[in-house]
Parts: C-alpha cells; structure tokens; sequence
C-alpha cells in the first residue's frame, strides 16, 4: 500500500509540473487533425437520433432530463458528452434550477464540465427570472448566470435570453498573481417556438468576449506573461414533425475558439484560432409498421491556424452521409446503418506539410430499447470498412423524469 500510494503521489506531481509547463511539440489543439474519421464518428455515428433531439428540446424546461451519449472515438479514447437539465417546482412560484452538461468532443479545443444550479421565480403570467450559480471548489473558478424567460405551452415553447459570467471572483482569488483586464462575459439563449406547418424553430448558443489576463509578477507567475481566452458556440434549427412519423429537420452550428499566450521564456508565444461551421439536413419515416429509414448529410468547414508557437495553417473540408434502417417491435428496435465521410484536409507549416483526402465509411449495428414515453436506451457496435478495423462500440440514453 505505501509503494502504491507512493507511486500515486509521483504521478500527481509529474502531472501537476506538465500543466505548468511551457507548450511542446506534443500540443493538444491538433489533436485530431490527422483523424479523417474526426467528423464521422462525431457527426454521424454519434448523433443523437433526430426524434430523440426533438424530444430533448421540447421539454428541456418542462421537467427534469438526462441525456449521455458515449462512443469510442480511438483505441484509447472515449468520448463521453452527458447533459442535465433540472427544473423541480418548489412551490407556485419557485423553481429549483440545474443544468450539467459535458462537452467530450475530440475537435473542439476545450473539453470541460459545467455543474449551475440555483432557483427560478415566476412573474407576471408567463414569465420568470432565474439566477443560478457554479459552486465550484476552486473559487476563481466560479460562475454566475442570470436572465429571463418567457414560457408557453405549458413551457413547451420557450425564449431564455440571460448572462453568463465566468470565473468572476478570478481577480480577488486567484493565487497565480494575474490581473483581469477583461472579464469573460457572455449572453447565453434557448429559443424553441412553433411555427405554421408543423414546423418548429430552435437556437441555442453562448456568444461572447472571452477573457484577457495579464501576470506582471514574474515570481508567482515564472512561466506565463499574458493569457486571452475566447469560445462560442451558437446553433440554429428548423424541424417539423408530422402526425404520420415523417420528421425533417435543417441545422447550422458554429464554434469559433481563440486563445493566446505569451510565456516568459522565449520561443513559445503563440495566437490560435479554430472556426468550425457545421450544416446539416435529417429526414426519418416510418414505412409500414415495423420499419423505420433514417436519412442524414452533412458539411462541415474547418479553419484552423496559429501564429508563433507551433505556426500553421490547417483547412478541413468534411462531406457526411449516413443511411440508417430500424427495424422495429412494440418496445424495441434493431439498427443497421452505412455511414460515409469523405474528408479535404491541407496543412500548412514551416517545414511540414500535408494533405489528406482518403474515403472512409462504417458500417454500424444498434440495438434500441424503449423502457417508457420517458426512456430509451441504444447500444450499437461498428466496424470500419475502408480502414478494416473495429470502429467501437457507443451506448446513449435519454430519460425524463
């Protein structure tokens, strides 16, 4: 037990001193640039099946949610996304308030975890005004959000307009020395509304101006000088759902990442900036009674590139498609898909190039298990054709409660 315990503490330390130190040939935000399955696996494979998405979005403020989606996305990688969205009436007007959500996607530069929770008053008829906090242990870490929505549709439909602040206690806790020159503020909305034909309008997104700090002291701070920090993320979707099992659906996403630092030692200053706009159209229908066809396309524009430290130029250009058949019982359902991506990758760099273009496709088989109206579970298993190797195996479930 010492030795263990021993070992335990070494590599505690180890990983401590390697957060600490200055970037390496080994740098993290181009993980992935080589994958040309980075997208297929994300986008397709992964998806959340459009009715369950609908489901989610229709009653994300109604009650309480929870959603986890994990696939394995490399031999020593899995990816994991969970989302949790709280909302418990205390009493007419009050309502406990919580939403956790994860963020486990290989080409988005931050993988993070947000735990906000906190309290809803109604007003007037329709309306409410929420304040909700991040008790996080570290308390420069802390964030606050506030703002207001307006509810129809027994909440159903909805329009939540708020602000996020992030780590606003960082300038009186930090501990490394820094100052804030620019607080990292964000308006943040959840819009769902009906619209004529059975059609429904969704957005969702987090837009805006990131941090900007500054480490004068050189002895609590002996490795950075300078550290600017911004991401957003903003989707927009239409979906119509008719009464005969057809569903439509048309998306845009957009994510836009920068980051800057500047360190004392010279050589490792670096400005990074990654844009991703994602498109995208889903058609499902039911033929007969036991079979269901599941239809998705996509195109997603990468532009990535870095100054200084590590300088390049990277540009991905992804086209996507899946064909998913189900065939169905009265509380189950049996998946087999083909799943396709053809990827236009081109990297640029002082002394190292290249570019990127082979076909890859999956073939996946899935297993789906209705346990209510308020819970599924999907297990699938796939292989990679072009590339003859298992592509791993994923588990996703949806529950309201």
């Amino acid at each position: 037990m010492a030795v263990t315990r021993r070992l335990l503490l070494t590599a505690f330390f180890i990983s401590a001193s390697a957060h600490a130190q200055s970037p390496n040939e080994n740098w993290a935000f181009e993980d992935g640039y080589q994958t040309q399955m980075l997208y297929l696996h994300s986008f397709i494979n992964y998806a959340f099946d459009l009715e369950w998405q609908y489901e989610w979005e229709q009653r994300q403020f109604v009650g309480n949610s929870l959603r986890i989606n994990t696939g394995s996305v490399a031999s020593d990688e899995l990816r994991t996304d969970i989302d949790i969205n709280l909302s418990q009436p205390l009493n007419e007007k009050w309502r406990f308030m919580g939403r956790f959500t994860r963020d486990g996607f290989r080409w988005q530069q931050l993988r993070k975890e947000q735990l906000l929770v906190g309290l809803e008053r109604s007003i007037l008829d329709s309306s409410a005004v929420y304040l909700m906090v991040n008790p996080e242990y570290g308390k420069e870490s802390m964030d606050i959000a506030a703002g207001y929505t307006y509810y129809m549709d027994d909440r159903e439909q909805y329009v939540r307009i708020g602000v996020l602040s992030e780590d606003f206690q960082w300038d009186t806790k930090s501990a490394s020395g820094g100052r804030q020159d620019q607080d990292p503020i964000s308006v943040e909305w959840a819009i769902r509304l009906g619209l004529a034909n059975n059609w429904w309008l969704y957005s969702e997104g987090n837009v805006g101006t990131g941090f900007e700090r500054v480490f004068p002291d050189a002895t609590e701070s002996p490795e950075i000088s300078r550290h600017d920090r911004r991401e957003n993320t903003a989707q927009v979707r239409v979906t119509r759902a008719a009464q005969d099992g057809k569903t439509w659906s048309a998306w845009i996403s957009w994510y836009d990442f920068n980051e800057l630092k500047e360190f004392r030692p010279t050589g490792f200053d670096y400005d990074y900036t990654n844009i991703v706009i994602n498109a995208a159209v889903e058609h499902t229908r039911i033929i007969g009674e036991r079979h269901r066809l599941r239809l998705l396309a996509q195109l997603v524009d990468q532009q990535a590139e870095s100054t200084g430290f590590n300088a390049h130029d990277y540009d991905r250009f992804d086209i996507l498609a899946g064909v998913f058949y189900e065939y169905l019982w009265p509380m189950s359902g049996l998946t087999v898909a083909y799943m396709a991506g053809q990827p236009d990758i081109a990297y640029t760099a002082p002394g190292d190039n290249y570019d990127l273009g082979d076909y890859r496709d999956k073939v996946m088989l899935g297993w789906r298990y209705i346990f209510s109206e308020d819970a599924q579970i999907r297990v699938s298993i796939s292989h990679e054709v072009a590339e003859q190797g298992f592509g791993g195996g994923a588990i996703q479930f949806q529950m309201s409660f």
